[in-house]
């Protein structure tokens, strides 16, 4: 066998094991989420709630960066089997169906939603995906409206993005008992209003006058 074929040899019971134990690591973090902080987790906790080595975490996933991107993909993969999910993001019209559907479909999966949740609260530690979803709707925001000014795009999809966010979701399932079949007819009219109200020209003039360097008041 030429040195070729031995590397483009691929072994389904091997890829399986790999697919098994990422699995388990990602269970583990997503049980321990559910009474703890993210920051109070630690990687021997994840090991031992797993069954693996603490190696074997760092193996798969090297920092919590790649914990919340793992959880995300996970997401990614449950929501793909429902309809609706996995296209890019093309209008602004989309916003509020997409929302809408991203609110009941978190109910379908509200042990790896609220793990998202948790873990990307932190802006330090954003997730690809969710970067990419930003990028998305700022794209289609500045389309829309050429008409705003840079820091008005930003303003405006900052206040859709928080709408629409996983940490929403959670807020308005675990404070207020609105599940996501509930909260996200009120998202998708909240985002319609806001658009319809954009396109009227009725967003408010906000004049920010920025302190001077050194000054804390």
């Amino acid at each position: 066998m030429s040195a070729n074929s031995r590397r483009s040899y691929h072994s389904p019971l091997r890829e399986e094991q790999v697919r098994l134990t990422r699995d388990r690591i990602l269970d583990a973090l997503t049980e321990l989420l559910a009474d703890r902080r993210a920051d109070d987790i630690t990687t021997r906790q994840i090991a031992e709630r797993a069954g693996v080595s603490q190696p074997t975490v760092y193996r798969y996933f090297p920092d919590r960066t790649a914990l919340l991107n793992g959880i995300t993909e996970r997401i990614n993969e449950l929501a793909a089997e429902s309809d609706g999910g996995g296209y890019a993001l093309e209008s602004i019209d989309e916003i509020g169906p997409r929302i809408e559907w991203l609110f009941a479909t978190s109910d379908t999966i509200p042990v790896e939603m609220r793990a998202e949740a948790l873990l990307n609260a932190d802006p330090r530690r954003f997730g690809d995906d969710t970067q990419r979803h930003t990028d998305e709707m700022l794209a289609v925001v500045t389309a829309e409206f050429p008409e705003l000014d840079e820091r008005q795009h930003i303003q405006l999809t900052g206040l859709l993005r928080c709408l629409g966010s996983s940490q929403a979701w959670l807020r308005m399932r675990e404070e207020f008992g609105v599940p996501g079949a509930e909260a996200g007819p009120l998202m998708r009219w909240a985002v319609d209003t806001l658009v319809r109200a954009a396109r009227a020209g009725e967003l408010p003039q906000i004049d920010v006058a920025r302190p001077e360097d050194g000054d804390t008041r």
